[in-house]
């Protein structure tokens, strides 16, 4: 097992920030998954990780040793990308044992290290097929088999699930987490699905615009974003952001949506500490939010009704007003994103969150609702997530 370090780590092409000095650390053994949206620079830090890029700035070690001071062979990586560049002429068994015999291994050793790798992903049945025979599952299993039979230190993917069918998608997911572990290799898994990440990693690390927005374990990262955009691009369903001003008056706190107002419970330590903040203005975060009474409620107009078997998913217009604009088509220059590194304006990348003004509540089946009903929807202190003008988290817990 590998202990990988990033300090600084920098990329720039040309005028493009692809990597703006991260600083990341990778423990032994280690599940790491790297989210973020396409276009952000996962997949130019998966490569500054594994040595294949030389970055602009900062540096790379395994266990203490710069990348670049070891030889590439010597690195003990294995990659699986997207594609799955399998060898069309050769069988399935002879694209597992293609990089043994690059590496003038014994046939005996050859043979017994594909069958073992091939039960270990399940295709043991399909060593003698050919990859146009194959499924996409059963090929990116062929992908993934080739690069563990070398027994690596070090497993890299890159977004591997991509061309590969829903269904055959959940299947792989806990069998690339359950193989990771029992071969106990330092693994960078490479995604913009949060349920992939949410699923299968140790730890996530959240990148936007180059820019390292949060790192730690799937359920932290998810109930305590630091920044706005964290909170925003993890959720299913998704996230609601309205625009909100706080007012501390008579010893009480409100959140002025607008056209309604959230009272917050006086006496609270809470809203003691959200008083700091009087007059100022906030996006509220509102993930969805189950149809039971709460401390606040809002009140609003059902207005789309999402049936999803177990429960419904009603999209209730509050007549809020959306905190950042969805539609900006240009990403911000490196001066502003260096100026702003939580990247507030433009939010062009949130293109999962709602409409204006909508707030999403699930309803558990047989409760039914139509559109046009009227809907209160229970909101407690817990629920509420708050971020100031530069989309950095505003924390009113009691100390």
């Amino acid at each position: 097992m590998v202990a990988i370090a990033a300090r600084g780590l920098t990329k720039i092409f040309d005028d493009v920030v692809a990597v703006d000095d991260v600083d990341l650390e990778i423990k032994p053994g280690e599940f790491l998954v790297v989210l973020g949206p396409t276009g952000c620079g996962k997949s130019t830090l998966l490569r500054l990780l594994a040595g294949f890029e030389e970055p602009t700035s900062g540096t790379v070690t395994f266990d203490g040793v710069p990348v670049a001071e070891i030889e590439p062979r010597e690195r003990d990586i294995a990659v699986v990308f997207q594609n799955y560049a399998l060898y069309p002429h050769l069988t399935v068994a002879q694209n597992i044992g293609f990089p043994l015999r690059a590496t003038a291994a014994p046939a005996a050793d050859i043979g017994a290290r594909v069958a073992a790798v091939a039960r270990n992903v399940g295709i043991a049945d399909l060593l003698s097929r050919y990859p146009e025979h194959l499924s996409g599952g059963q090929r990116q299993r062929v992908a993934m088999a080739r690069a563990l039979v070398r027994q690596p230190a070090v497993f890299l993917l890159d977004e591997p699930l991509s061309n590969v069918d829903a269904g055959a998608r959940a299947a792989l997911r806990g069998e690339i987490v359950a193989l990771a572990r029992r071969l106990a290799v330092t693994t960078i898994y490479v995604t913009h699905d949060q349920t992939e990440a949410m699923s299968m990693a140790d730890r996530i690390a959240v990148l936007r615009l180059g820019v390292l927005q949060q790192v730690g374990p799937p359920v932290d990262v998810y109930a305590d974003p630091d920044t706005l955009f964290v909170a925003a691009f993890l959720g299913m369903p998704r996230t609601s952001l309205l625009e909100a001003a706080v007012y501390a008056q008579d010893g009480g706190v409100v959140l002025d949506l607008g056209s309604q107002v959230l009272e917050l419970p006086p006496g609270d330590p809470r809203t003691a500490r959200l008083a700091e903040h009087h007059t100022e203005r906030v996006t509220l975060v509102l993930r969805a939010l189950p149809l039971q009474e709460r401390d606040m409620s809002v009140r609003g107009t059902v207005c789309a009704v999402e049936n999803l078997g177990h429960e419904l998913l009603a999209h209730v217009d509050v007549g809020g007003v959306p905190s950042v604009r969805l539609d900006a088509p240009v990403a911000p220059s490196r001066a502003v994103a260096q100026s702003t590194p939580y990247g507030f304006y433009p939010a062009y990348d949130l293109v999962d969150a709602p409409p204006t003004g909508e707030v999403m509540v699930r309803i558990p089946v047989p409760v039914q609702v139509r559109i046009g009903d009227d809907l209160d929807v229970g909101v407690g202190l817990t629920d509420l997530l708050l971020f100031d003008r530069a989309g950095r988290r505003i924390r009113f817990d009691p100390v």
